[in-house]
């Protein structure tokens, strides 16, 4: 019974995302520059590298509102994993998110909350406030390239039966982020972060993310993307480094 509620509550969840119509921070920026709602609900079975090899199921709910200078932003996801013969919904996080398109959009200022938290690597929760500039470097119809300098509010939780570390400061990240238009059909984009601790230098992120996404139809593409998470403070008996293979569906509005 356990398990069927799971699994109900998970594809609960993934009907509400798509009556409303609607980690990388990056990605979910539609370029779309057209006035008012826009939105996307992302279906997705991933292979996951941790202690443990897993299978996830997750989903992702994105809605977007523009108008001429402004961007708002607001993302969720989810999700439902299998680790032998244990499953849980593990890992999950929202975020809200604003851009300001400086005239000419050579600059962008952006500022952002985001809520995490995920089962497998012990964090019971990290909450990040932030913002800064978006370089725009280059921004052509077939390539585009980004460099972002962030400042950060970092509050986070790690904690098993026998160890707990927690921090609460304000610190730097920077992301370089590339999109390339292939063809009509299909695109590749790369985006990775470096988030240090210059108080303590054993502590730093590295995220990375590549993605390759075709277009099916006018609103529906298929994507899929390697997303390499390395932390190297962790708890004991969890990975530095993780993995995510992914292969997903995804509907437009």
């Amino acid at each position: 019974m356990h398990k069927k509620s799971l699994i109900i509550v998970l594809f609960t969840l993934v009907s509400i995302s798509s009556i409303a119509q609607i980690v990388s921070i990056d990605k979910r920026r539609t370029k779309n520059p057209n006035k008012g709602f826009q939105g996307d609900v992302n279906l997705g079975l991933n292979f996951v590298h941790t202690t443990k090899d897993l299978m996830q199921l997750s989903s992702r709910f994105k809605l977007q509102y523009n108008d001429n200078d402004n961007t708002y932003l607001f993302s969720s996801d989810i999700g439902f994993s299998q680790v032998d013969d244990e499953r849980n919904v593990n890992n999950g996080g929202l975020m809200f998110k604003y851009n300001y398109w400086v005239p000419e959009k050579i600059i962008i200022a952006e500022a952002f909350y985001q809520y995490q938290y995920n089962r497998v690597k012990q964090l019971k929760h990290r909450h990040i406030m932030g913002g800064g500039p978006r370089f725009n470097i280059a921004d052509k119809e077939k390539f585009s390239l980004f460099l972002v300098a962030y400042t950060i509010y970092l509050n986070e939780l790690f904690e098993t039966s026998s160890y707990e570390r927690r921090k609460s400061l304000v610190k730097f990240s920077s992301m370089l982020s590339t999109d390339w238009k292939m063809s009509q059909n299909a695109s590749l984009s790369h985006s990775t972060y470096y988030e240090p601790d210059y108080s303590d230098p054993a502590d730093f992120r590295i995220w990375s993310e590549t993605r390759f996404n075709v277009k099916i139809t006018k609103k529906f593409s298929f994507a899929l993307y390697l997303r390499f998470d390395y932390d190297n403070l962790v708890p004991p008996d969890v990975d530095q480094l993780f993995y995510t293979i992914n292969n997903s569906f995804s509907l437009k509005f």
